[in-house]
């Protein structure tokens, strides 16, 4: 199920885009003592920002789940503490310089930092969580509203059982003593202008949230993604050891930065924006820089493209339902959306774009003039078997659609209030003994827990609802390919392979009970749709 370019052998496919990339030229063979270093002159994408100087060959690809991977770092002790003492200081995520080992090929003077937000909320720092507000920091020291109780048996490292049988809280249990489990982000040219590793100019090593319940979730999603044709990245399974510690299984991410969006799309097809964890998805007037804190732009750097994200933006926000029905198609790839929001709900995944982290990306495509959105961390997915299609995903693990409106249905746990001057969403009622901080409003909208969107839920919402054919087509091609098909179960089968290879352990268990959920959800979908 592996793209096609990935099934190439790894030496063909660099070859191929040196020749397509229109330089020719060829320097190999720089061999380091103890490692096997392959450098070549690589290519010109012409992209603007960032030109291709090395492509680092390596021996096996790496995003090839079929065979086993050892990766290893090595860096200053001394970089590391100043690193982790600027973190706890200011939530402020330094680089440092690193060499890393791949399967036997050594790249030196890589650049690596910490990657996350909410993820790294077990670590301290004055880090938001996952962009729900400057005062929300780290576990450690975190101080609820006041007015607000939490339920009764939340623990100390902040987890809470909710209903539906989803998890809220448990976040990654991290440490700065086992470097060898953070969550990293790995850019080889940080340090080495031009400098990639296997066509790669990042990579990131990731952590389990801990709400997921299993380290396949991640994997299987991404698989399903690239099976439904939607844009996905590569990812594989590794050992990693850090400055001679002893190995764990990592599950490694392809990262979606220049290289990705030249390997996707094409060399200056188009600009690919990221969105920022508690960005908005607002108008907020004609200057671009007022949307540094929304989206990054991450290609084409030499120019300024984020001047068509503000228009669209206006226009949304002067639409009517009758002129966002008729013009949206000038703006945004309606097909693209109903798969991507047809997706999300399959995947039960309550931390898209509506979800607290912004978790999507935005592709601005030249030719078309239209904008898709793509699909980025997927650790909260597959948790929910029976959420309807017109529900949508939380991350509490249930629709917010069910009975009274609350996530699965369900009733806040025993004990939580929520104060005076709460407001709920249309549609949505709290239930008895709940009330929220003082002066704390829940936007219309909703999407995610909270309603923490910063108005890509409501966009979402508002697209189902006005486009629900094209929603309701994709969904039930999707369900057919995805899930009736077997896709899904195979994805597991393939997941737990690739997890077993670098001795992951409970693999067998943790892909059973995933396959449990998958059957479930195939069943129930199947009698949602009049398919069964």
């Amino acid at each position: 199920m592996r793209k096609l370019h990935h099934r190439i052998p790894a030496s063909l496919r660099h070859y191929w885009r040196l020749i397509a990339g229109s330089v020719g030229l060829l320097l190999v063979l720089a061999l380091v003592i103890g490692t096997v270093r392959v450098s070549a002159l690589a290519y010109s994408d012409s992209n603007e920002g960032f030109a291709v100087s090395y492509d680092i060959e390596g021996t096996v690809d790496l995003f090839d789940t079929s065979v086993a991977h050892e990766i290893s770092l090595e860096y200053d002790e001394d970089d590391y503490q100043e690193m982790i003492a600027i973190f706890q200081d200011s939530g402020e995520k330094e680089w440092i310089k690193a060499d890393i080992t791949i399967d036997g090929t050594t790249i030196h003077d890589v650049g690596i930092r910490l990657k996350g937000n909410s993820t790294l909320s077990s670590l301290g720092g004055g880090i938001s969580m996952g962009g729900m507000g400057e005062g929300m920091e780290g576990r450690e020291g975190m101080e609820i509203p006041e007015g607000m109780e939490m339920p009764e048996g939340a623990g100390e490292d902040g987890g809470m059982q909710m209903p539906g049988g989803g998890g809220m809280g448990g976040m990654a249990d991290l440490s700065f003593d086992e470097p060898e489990g953070l969550p990293w982000l790995v850019d080889f040219s940080k340090f080495v202008e031009g400098q990639v590793y296997q066509g790669n100019q990042q990579i990131s090593f990731r952590v389990d949230s801990g709400l997921s319940g299993s380290t396949l979730h991640e994997a299987v999603s991404m698989e399903l993604v690239e099976a439904s044709g939607e844009a996905s990245y590569g990812w594989t399974y590794s050992t990693m050891s850090v400055n001679g510690s002893e190995a764990v299984t990592r599950r490694v991410v392809d990262v979606m930065d220049t290289t990705w969006a030249t390997e996707e799309y094409g060399a200056n097809a188009g600009v690919l924006y990221k969105a920022r964890a508690g960005g908005q998805f607002a108008y907020q007037g004609e200057d671009p820089d007022d949307y540094e804190d929304d989206f990054k732009q991450v290609n084409m750097e030499g120019n300024d493209e984020l001047q068509y994200l503000v228009d669209f933006l206006k226009w949304l926000d002067g639409a009517d339902d009758a002129t966002f029905e008729e013009e949206l198609g000038e703006w945004v790839d309606v097909d693209s959306f109903a798969n991507y929001a047809a997706l999300q709900n399959l995947l039960t995944n309550g931390d898209d774009m509506s979800g607290p982290g912004s978790n999507y990306y935005l592709w601005y495509d030249y030719d078309t003039g239209l904008i898709s959105v793509i699909t980025w961390d997927l650790d909260l997915t597959l948790s929910d078997a029976t959420l309807a299609p017109g529900d949508t995903p939380s991350m509490m693990g249930g629709g917010m659609g069910g009975e009274g409106g609350f996530p699965g249905g369900g009733e806040m746990p025993e004990g939580m209030e929520m104060p005076e001057g709460m407001e709920m969403p249309e549609g949505m009622e709290m239930p008895e003994g709940m009330e929220m901080p003082e002066g704390m409003e829940m936007p219309e909208g909703g999407g995610g827990f909270g309603g923490m969107s910063g108005g890509a839920g409501e966009f979402k919402t508002r697209f189902i609802e006005a486009f629900h054919d094209e929603y309701t087509t994709a969904y039930s091609e999707l369900y057919e390919q995805l899930y009736a098909s077997g896709t899904a179960l195979e994805a597991v089968d393939e997941a737990a392979a690739a997890a077993a290879l670098s001795g992951a352990a409970g693999t067998a268990e943790a892909a059973e009970s995933l396959k449990a959920v998958i059957q479930e959800r195939t069943e129930f979908l199947a009698a949602e749709l009049g398919a069964g």
